[in-house]
């Protein structure tokens, strides 16, 4: 028979662990975990921290006080005054902004938060009624009375970006920029409906260029 290897004295081998002993280590692991222990020795790897559902939710999801003064206001029958408006300061906008194509609002009160855009005094209500009139992602409603809400804020000034919506894709918007144009008045805005007018060819379109030149009379 072969030799068997040679111990050093001494040394005596490595106890390994029954059958028994490795299963009642699994189990006691298996309860920790279900426990929420934690790792059962220093040298089992700690695992991440998984953030609550509070920590996640955005901030803007709760509801502000400033939302909720907005709504207040939105539910009267009509748009509030500017000074109302004005009370609030710039920091209503996005607010507004949200409110307008927030499915849960009721439309009346949409559309009043569209037009209250028009009676906020702060550069940022022009640029965002702009940005809806031109978005064709945007809802036509929230597009069309962004159109009347623009020339009541910036008057003339508009009249440039009214104009390049005369030819907007969406007939909607194409009779909502003309009456917008037709209330703002004045020889430009004849010109410009005058010009359109011939290169229209949707019969309510037409009209309502037609009522447009007709609001714009001296």
């Amino acid at each position: 028979m072969p030799s068997q290897p040679s111990r050093p004295r001494g040394v005596r081998p490595s106890p390994v662990p029954s059958r028994s002993a490795s299963s009642r280590w699994v189990a006691l692991a298996g309860l920790a975990v279900l426990a929420g222990a934690g790792p059962v020795s220093e040298a089992a790897p700690a695992h991440a921290t998984v953030p609550s559902a509070a920590a996640v939710t955005p901030a803007a999801v709760t509801p502000g006080p400033l939302r909720a003064e907005a709504l207040g206001l939105l539910a009267q029958p009509t748009v509030a005054p500017e000074a109302a408006w004005r009370r609030l300061g710039p920091d209503v906008v996005p607010v507004l902004a949200a409110l307008a194509e927030d499915s849960s609002v009721p439309d009346a009160q949409r559309m009043r938060a569209v037009t209250a855009l028009g009676r906020v005094e702060a550069p940022e209500a022009g640029q965002t009624l702009q940005a809806m009139l031109e978005d064709p992602q945007r809802p036509s409603d929230v597009r069309s009375q962004a159109a009347a809400a623009l020339g009541q804020r910036l008057g003339f000034e508009a009249v440039k970006t009214l104009r390049a919506r005369l030819e907007d894709r969406d007939l909607r918007i194409r009779e909502a920029v003309a009456q917008a144009l037709g209330r703002l008045g004045g020889q430009q805005v004849r010109e410009v409906l005058e010009e359109r007018l011939p290169l229209e060819d949707v019969p309510q379109v037409r009209e309502a260029l037609q009522q447009g030149l007709t609001l714009a009379e001296p």
